[in-house]
């Protein structure tokens, strides 16, 4: 096990003994009372949050003690092949229904044909990643913040969206598995260096596109045979080819370029291997089979016809489809979605919104309030999308007022306080659907501004929560 990992399952001994009984341990507020209004968030016990299946099994064990930070819980896995984390209980799941194809990969990785391939490749390249356990993305570039600026009254921007935490993995990702392949290219949204030119920090731009000639020509051809070896890997998995998992998408490149340098089949290998397809045990861990099937600049032009015929605005989409959080999976998802609902106005909003997360986890909320929406409007029904700052809405044609907030555990605070006093807000006929849990004082907030509560909203993909609410005096009620 990584050192790193030892001195997190030690800090998080050390919290279960200084935790008090029930489950629960509430982290203080620096610079901040009782008085201010601004409950703390809670660390949990990750059996009072989420069902057993998803907190030990073949190969995994989740650590007990769960952080709350932006409302969304902070898991970590312990696995064999190195240690993970999950930044919400939708994520947990995703990450408990890959561990089976991590168990495939490191077999595949020791049979002849990939075992041969990653050492000739090593021997030809020299720098070349051939140890799939290396795990170059081991850091997290900031620590999650969940989705705390969803609940403020206004949006806190930035400047530079390009520069956002997922942008800045994607371009530290794109390197995977190919030492001569440089970050940013013609093939990623990042184009700040133009070929031949000498990028900022004054190294050789050595990568390929950045050649001449033919060079340049049979290069851009293996990269389409290493993208297409790679989804081959993922359909046999039952894996997200886009999925945020360092662990698993070290091994599906590795493997992925050793089959383009021993010209096989990655997937016709593979599958050769018995019980490789993986188990799902979330069902936001099921893959759109048509994100596996078409290569990926096919598929945004599909997604810009299908999103051009319920937004207008082309600066929007043509962002959305390049920038954010989003993977190419759950853009699929969010327009799914969209189609569902087919809103009257707020499309253009939401899809400018969606642009500027900076994560997986933001990415999810959006699909997931809309997930929320979809479960509770009658089909063939009108209504309206509200995006107000980074709060997502739904006004029916009957005027009912809709806010999804699809979250792990919501506690009280100021700014959550001036959310929902805001006045668009103030309507008779309102609900508000929380997809995990909320403390009693959020609850009690909430109901007195006349919001109907709903907590553990049920919807299509939901996470695997804990069965029961928390209630005062229970193990894990704060």
């Amino acid at each position: 096990m990584p050192a790193p990992f030892h001195r997190a399952i030690l800090i998080a001994t050390a919290l279960a003994l200084i935790a008090p009984a029930g489950g629960v341990r509430a982290k203080p507020l620096a610079g901040c009372s009782d008085a201010c209004g601004n409950e703390a968030e809670p660390t949990l016990t990750a059996p009072t949050l989420v069902q057993p299946a998803l907190l030990s099994g073949p190969n995994f064990r989740v650590v007990p003690e769960v952080e709350m930070r932006g409302y969304m819980a902070h898991f970590l896995i312990d696995t064999p092949y190195g240690p993970l984390t999950a930044d919400s209980v939708d994520l947990l799941g995703v990450r408990v229904s890959e561990i089976p194809a991590l168990e495939a990969l490191d077999r595949a990785s020791k049979t002849d044909a990939f075992a041969h391939a990653l050492a000739e490749r090593g021997r030809k390249t020299g720098a070349a990643v051939v140890n799939v356990f290396a795990h170059p993305i081991d850091t997290v570039i900031g620590l999650p913040a969940g989705v705390v600026r969803y609940l403020r009254k206004q949006l806190d921007t930035w400047g530079g969206r390009a520069q956002s935490l997922a942008d800045q993995t994607a371009r530290h990702a794109e390197n995977r598995g190919d030492p001569y392949r440089a970050p940013e290219g013609p093939m990623t949204a990042a184009r700040d260096v133009p070929v031949g030119e000498v990028p900022r920090d004054g190294t050789k731009n050595r990568a390929w596109y950045a050649r001449a000639g033919s060079e340049a020509s049979r290069e851009t051809k293996r990269y389409l045979k290493y993208s297409q070896q790679r989804r081959e890997m993922a359909k046999v998995l039952g894996v997200d080819p886009n999925s945020t998992n360092p662990i698993l998408n070290e091994m599906l490149d590795s493997l992925a370029w050793a089959a383009v340098a021993g010209n096989f089949s990655a997937g016709a290998a593979l599958g050769q291997i018995a019980g490789t397809p993986a188990t799902v045990i979330s069902e936001s861990g099921r893959i759109n089979q048509y994100v596996l099937e078409v290569e990926p600049e096919q598929l945004r032009e599909t997604l810009d016809r299908r999103l051009h015929k319920l937004c207008s605005d082309d600066a929007s989409i043509r962002s959305f489809l390049r920038r954010g959080g989003f993977s190419d999976t759950l853009r699929v998802a969010l327009i799914d979605r969209l189609e569902q609902l087919q809103p009257q106005q707020g499309c253009n909003e939401l899809v400018e919104l969606a642009a500027t997360t900076r994560g997986e986890v933001e990415a999810r909320y959006l699909v997931d309030a809309l997930m929320l929406i979809a479960q509770r409007v009658p089909s063939g029904s009108q209504g309206t999308l509200l995006v107000l700052g980074a709060a997502v809405a739904w006004r029916g044609d009957d005027e009912h007022l809709l806010l999804p907030l699809p979250v792990d555990y919501l506690t009280w605070s100021h700014d959550l306080g001036a959310f929902f006093d805001q006045p668009t807000f103030a309507v008779t006929d309102k609900s508000v659907l929380i997809g995990g849990e909320a403390s009693i004082t959020a609850q009690r907030e909430i109901a007195a501004r006349g919001w109907n509560q709903v907590t553990r909203a049920s919807y299509a993909g939901a996470p695997a929560y804990a069965a029961g609410s928390f209630a005062p005096g229970t193990a894990g009620a704060p």
